[in-house]
């Protein structure tokens, strides 16, 4: 049955440049470590939890528990969402250090929001502490009680090559291969992914000629639209024998990007050497174990040989048995490899991990013990996972496809914004339902509303110079379907023909991220000056496209990446900025080298 609703947009204050920058900031952050061709990623300061890897998942009236590193004396503590102009301040109810731990706990009440959507999370207290960390928190107008989620493994990137292998330095077929599969969780929209580790492939090669691994593996989680939780892998932490840089540089760098410092030389109130972590979606528990093969033997007086340690253990009846009270309990790690987990004898119903690279265990017998294909080496591997009145139903895994053909959307004419009225065609060739697939049209922006046809129109982010209209779709299983979203009574329409705009307009850049070029496609009022130019998150002017008198109209201009001497310009997060009317509209793409 084909559904039609209508939403009309809330008004939000455009954001300043200053903003814009700082919402791109937490990418490509100035390190005095950083090469010249990378710059370092964001690594931890003060937020440990939640993070881009270990996100919170709430609804409006929560209370959101933020877990940070400070001065024991701090004082004065504020905490705000933001996402792009949007700035949601989170009222504190509480903060408190705790000595045996060394972390200050910030409990913040969750206000109503204009968009359900992922949201950076920053913090301030005196003394200069400032952090933000980038989609750290998704809030959702309610928990559903039949959801379902996605487990991905072993992405090893940005490639499969060693370090000293021919074709290391340039190869990036594995970040080809995860930005299939994000491409796919996009349109299935579940409520997150699980990723067990593997993440990249040589967990040294950060510092270590300026490679730069997980900073690039940071870029791309970014990229997802829905939470992300991670676990280490031992290509993550485990070290190489074989690897120039010193034992233990892998685990170190881990706890640079993914947290936690803390875990070096542990305090008395979280003895904890390892990462191990849970959360709750509605009525289900899930817990994440850190997992290893100890190749370069640090520390083998703690970890030994090889995952997981009697700590560990311990931890985790601790943590299951805390979840009594939970529907089903979903275990997530990169692989038992000593073979100490007993699923009955923990009550959980569900464990999810990888390693070796094929899938593995049955998805019609509880306990589920199941290894998903791995998401590299062109398989673009993904499982679906539901959680349907009261049980946890895995599905066979599935793939994106080599190019990306086995779920697609088509749109006509280009989702672009600067179109009153387009349709999307969803191909599904899997042989499954994605009942609450989702899609992103791109609209003119300030109509009085907007109406979808063949979807659930379920919010408006109108607070940029192109509307994005979130439609909620009944994705059929080796099917297809047809959604169409429309302006209505906008004033750039009139008589029913579609007319120039009279403020101007900026579309995101095509492709983003991009390499080793992107295009800007931009619509001007009037006659008059205009230019469009490109900025670094320092402010710093890299790239000036067009610059002078336009014409009223259509246009467009290309960035092929280089500086104004020639050279290329580093991986990161870049600001188009468009100057004409007296208006600054801005978009944000990512260079990925």
């Amino acid at each position: 049955m084909r559904e039609r609703t209508t939403v009309v947009p809330a008004r939000f204050l455009i954001g300043l440049l200053a903003a814009a920058l700082a919402a791109g900031a937490s990418l490509a952050q100035a390190d005095p470590l950083a090469s010249s061709d990378l710059p370092i990623g964001d690594t931890l300061t003060v937020i440990q939890r939640p993070l881009l890897n270990i996100p919170a998942i709430v609804t409006s009236g929560d209370t959101l528990r933020i877990e940070c590193e400070a001065d024991p004396a701090a004082t004065g503590w504020s905490a705000c969402l933001l996402r792009g102009s949007i700035e949601i301040p989170l009222p504190v109810l509480s903060a408190s250090y705790d000595a045996t731990t060394t972390w200050w706990t910030i409990e913040t009440l969750v206000p109503q929001v204009p968009l359900h959507e992922l949201y950076d999370l920053e913090v301030s207290a005196s003394g200069g502490i400032h952090d933000r960390t980038e989609h750290a928190v998704r809030v959702i107008p309610a928990f559903r009680s039949d959801f379902y989620f996605v487990h991905i493994t072993d992405t090893h990137l940005p490639t499969h090559l060693y370090y000293y292998q021919q074709g290391a330095d340039t190869d990036t077929s594995e970040m080809a291969d995860l930005h299939a599969v994000i491409d796919d969780i996009a349109i299935i929209n579940p409520e997150f992914v699980l990723l067990t580790g593997d993440l990249v492939n040589e967990g040294e090669l950060e510092d270590f000629l300026s490679k730069r691994y997980y900073t690039r593996a940071q870029e791309i989680l970014a990229r997802f639209a829905v939470p992300v939780y991670l676990t280490s892998g031992n290509h993550d932490i485990g070290g190489w024998n074989d690897t120039p840089p010193p034992a233990g540089t892998a685990r170190r760098d881990w706890w640079r990007f993914f947290g936690w410092k803390r875990l070096n030389n542990p305090p008395a109130g979280a003895p904890a050497r390892t990462q191990d972590y849970s959360f709750d979606y509605g009525p289900v528990r899930f817990t994440g174990l850190e997992a290893y093969l100890n190749y370069d033997s640090w520390r083998y007086e703690i970890y030994g040989s090889k995952s997981f340690t009697s700590a560990q253990m311990a931890w985790l009846a601790d943590d299951l048995a805390s979840a009594s009270g939970s529907a089903a309990r979903v275990l997530f790690y990169h692989r038992d490899f000593s073979g100490q987990i007993n699923l009955n004898s923990l009550g959980a119903e569900m464990a999810l991990w990888g390693h070796i690279h094929r899938d593995e265990g049955s998805v019609t017998q509880a306990p589920y013990n199941l290894s998903t294909n791995n998401a590299c080496d062109g398989e673009r591997a993904y499982r679906l996972v539901r959680f349907s009145n009261g049980a946890l139903v895995p599905s066979p895994t599935v793939s994106a496809g080599s190019t990306g053909q086995n779920l697609r959307v088509a749109y006509w004419p280009a989702n672009d914004g600067g179109a009153d009225t387009v349709s999307a065609l969803v191909v599904n060739n899997l042989n499954e339902r994605f009942e609450h697939g989702l899609l992103r049209f791109l609209m003119p922006a300030r109509a009085a509303s907007y109406e979808a046809d063949g979807g659930t129109l379920l919010q408006v982010d109108d607070t940029d110079s192109v509307a994005v209209c979130y439609v909620e779709v009944d994705i059929p299983a080796a099917g297809t379907t047809t959604v169409t979203v429309a302006a209505a009574n906008s004033s750039d329409v009139a008589g029913g023909t579609e007319t120039i705009p009279s403020r101007p307009r900026l579309a995101p850049g095509r492709p983003n991220p991009f390499n080793p070029s992107t295009t800007f496609s931009y619509q001007i009022g009037m006659d008059g000056a205009a230019k469009l130019a490109l900025y670094d998150v320092r402010g710093r002017e890299v790239a000036v496209l067009a610059e002078g008198r336009h014409r009223r109209g259509a246009h467009e201009a290309s960035w092929d990446g280089l500086l104004p001497d020639g050279s290329r310009a580093p991986s990161g997060v870049y600001l188009a900025l468009l100057s004409a009317q007296g208006e600054v509209l801005n978009r944000k793409v990512v260079l990925a080298r």
